[in-house]
């Protein structure tokens, strides 16, 4: 199948000056009649990036919430006017514009943009019934009645009224995401009934207007630390697309600190939100990660977590989201603490199932990739590393191997990985999740026809688990 369109590349590490480099080409491109829309991911970059364009004496339009008018009525008026050579703005809002209104631009995304999401919800019985006005079931699927329509539109638009003040709307904002996907012409799954009598309904959105606008633009752009076995990579080779360098490509930043690499997790152990809440002398096992880790520490250091971790508001640490891309100001810190995971939940590897299915292709590697490894390389690269004049040891307390694999192989090379700190944080012995060297004792005592039983009590594996593995194994 013929590429629709190239996607250019900016890809270098975190602080290398990227955005810079952009800048820098402004001036020439914009002689040269070219019109320049830059799509960030958050508004705080947005207003960086344009005091920097100020600064530089660049003309521009930054567009955002906060703006006189609708962001998007406002956005797809600059396009069309074509009054301002450089328009800065929300990848949100990009997303959001006619496509054929970028025909005579070119567009930059800062940053790799959401390309799929995941839904799961917990649909109790009086819920469901609400739904079940208007939808039927069939062969685990959710579709529109037959002229239901009309009232399913309806319904959306009162609830969407009644979330602006406007209305009031007695639909839950679970179902009026079922329904907002239904009308998309998004495939919606439900489950069988729980013993909570609860029932969980499923979809995958992909976020194809960005095809769109790929398609549409003039030449398209990403600046990114990594493109390579994302999502963002994997679906967009998917849907036709090409890749090639961009002349916005910085020179190579090498980070020449000296850099020790923690990994939390023991040896071919992964890092997952079961192990951590469980409890643990009256405690729980990330809050004793943490202290442990704090106690080894030798400044404040940074602290990126998941929300169910609860550490918002740890003492000793400055915290940072998960996503932390853009915050600069903690280029001081010497030391960054990375406590979350991004492991596919159930519901998540069922919609990995589905994209594998309906495109014939691998995807669990791009989701770790984009919900794990990116982020944590984010939160490391907020430190003190991204520094060329930066001389003092730098320490990264990481979740796993994973991560500590990942910072290696792309913009870490040169860094230690010291597993002292793994060894001696107690950790429960999760049977269902074997890291390499486990399912290999495991497969040389199947070899040697022990029951599960039997390795069940050598291992630690759960019976569950070996009969899985024995199974795979009598199938290869």
């Amino acid at each position: 199948m013929p590429i629709k369109k190239t996607i250019y590349t900016a890809i270098a590490a975190p602080g290398s000056g990227k955005t810079q480099k952009l800048l820098d080409n402004i001036p020439e491109l914009t002689q040269e009649g070219k019109l320049l829309v830059l799509a960030l991911p958050t508004i705080t970059l947005i207003k960086e990036v344009a005091i920097r364009a100020s600064n530089a004496g660049l003309s521009h339009q930054a567009i955002y919430h906060g703006c006189d008018t609708r962001v998007v009525d406002c956005l797809e008026q600059a396009l069309w006017g074509k009054t301002d050579c450089f328009v800065i703005c929300t990848q949100e809002s990009l997303k959001q514009v006619n496509p054929k209104l970028l025909t005579c631009w070119t567009v930059i995304i800062d940053e790799l943009p959401k390309v799929v999401e995941y839904h799961d919800y917990p649909l109790d019985p009086i819920e469901l019934k609400r739904l079940f006005d208007y939808l039927h079931e069939k062969d685990g699927k959710l579709n529109i009645k037959e002229g239901e329509e009309n009232n399913v539109e309806q319904q959306l638009a009162t609830n969407r009224s009644d979330a602006n003040g406007m209305d009031c709307s007695t639909l839950g904002r679970s179902a009026a995401q079922v329904f907002r996907l239904l009308l998309m012409g998004v495939e919606v799954f439900i489950d069988e009934i729980q013993s909570n009598t609860k029932r969980h309904v499923r979809a995958v959105e992909e976020i194809k207007s960005w095809w769109k606008i790929f398609s549409s633009a003039s030449e398209s752009h990403i600046l990114a630390a990594n493109i390579l076995n994302t999502e963002f990579y994997v679906l967009a080779k998917a849907n036709n697309f090409g890749f090639a360098d961009s002349f916005f490509t910085p020179d190579r930043l090498s980070y020449t600190c000296s850099i020790k690499i923690y990994p939390i997790m023991r040896k071919g152990e992964i890092f997952s939100k079961t192990k951590m809440i469980h409890p643990h002398d009256d405690d729980t096992t990330i809050n004793i990660v943490l202290k442990l880790i704090l106690e080894h520490v030798e400044s404040t250091p940074l602290l990126s977590a998941n929300k169910w971790a609860k550490l918002q508001d740890a003492p000793n640490v400055y915290y940072l989201p998960k996503d932390c891309r853009g915050l600069n100001q903690y280029t001081h810190a010497t030391e960054a603490i990375i406590l979350f995971g991004g492991n596919p939940s159930p519901s998540d590897m069922a919609g990995i199932k589905y994209l594998e299915a309906k495109y014939g292709i691998k995807f669990e590697e791009a989701f770790i990739t984009t919900r794990l490894l990116e982020p944590a390389l984010q939160a490391a690269t907020r430190s003190a590393v991204r520094l060329p004049s930066n001389t003092d040891e730098i320490t990264f307390y990481v979740p796993d191997y994973r991560v500590a694999e990942y910072f290696k192989s792309t913009y870490f090379p040169g860094a230690t990985i010291d597993w002292s700190l793994a060894d001696s944080i107690p950790m429960r012995n999760d049977g269902r999740t074997l890291c390499r060297e486990k399912e290999a004792e495991v497969h040389k005592l199947l070899k040697l026809n022990k029951s599960a039983v039997a390795i069940n009590r050598i291992t630690g594996v759960s019976r569950a688990k070996i009969a899985k593995l024995k199974q795979t194994m009598e199938a290869a």
